[in-house]
């Protein structure tokens, strides 16, 4: 199984109580989410950074990374792309935790849009439960029938802007119904004036978010 390359914050080694791995957007790599981890740290002193690179190479331009191909928009095959990638994720999540001597109750995952997506899919999956998901730009990806199974029921957060035309707001809409019909614990955030990206006012939901459940471990 190949190892994913990552990017970390601080780089130094620290004493540490909790992780946070970040999870970047469709074109973009692990630099893209590092000013967050930057930004997060000064409240969140214990707390180690990893941003990770997509397993694949953007098919659509010769640099950036994806962790599913658009090519379309068929959610069967998106979801049997995202399945291929779990265990490559959590064998690095696991590497970390147990690196650090930590377990995935002191874990939070933050996605941006397609990294959103795998965060979801990735932990409501899984057989054990992390401490939380924070969502930017994004939500869940479900079958054609609108199902995925529920396995874990971590904290999420979902943010999005009100203006985006990328990844329209109804994603996050929708996942947060299908969330709160499964009884699973999940705020939702609409931004006014915000296209498809993070400005102050989700840097700062998010930063609440994760001093809230971070700070506890």
């Amino acid at each position: 199984m190949k190892n994913l390359d990552f990017e970390e914050f601080p780089k130094e080694n620290i004493e540490i109580n909790s992780i946070v791995v970040l999870l970047h957007g469709i074109g973009a790599d692990s630099s893209d989410l590092l000013p967050l981890a930057k930004h997060w740290s000064q409240k969140l002193e214990k707390t180690k950074f990893y941003s990770i690179n997509a397993p694949n190479p953007y098919k659509q331009a010769p640099f950036g990374r994806e962790w599913f191909g658009l090519e379309d928009r068929d959610q069967t095959r998106i979801l049997k792309e995202i399945d291929s990638i779990k265990p490559v994720i959590i064998s690095f999540l696991k590497n970390k935790l147990n690196e650090h001597k930590l377990n995935f109750k002191n874990l939070i995952m933050v996605g941006f849009s397609q990294g959103t997506m795998v965060s979801l899919n990735l932990a409501i999956n899984m057989n054990t439960e992390i401490r939380g998901v924070l969502g930017y730009s994004g939500g869940i990806v479900l079958s054609k029938s609108g199902k995925i199974e529920i396995n874990s029921k971590p904290n999420i957060c979902l943010i999005h802007g009100k203006n985006d035309d990328v990844v329209p707001i109804k994603m996050m809409e929708s996942s947060k119904i299908f969330l709160e019909e499964n009884n699973v614990k999940v705020e939702s955030n609409a931004l006014d004036n915000l296209g498809h990206g993070i400005n102050q006012e989700g840097l700062d939901i998010g930063e609440n978010f994760l001093v809230k459940y971070l700070l506890k471990c």
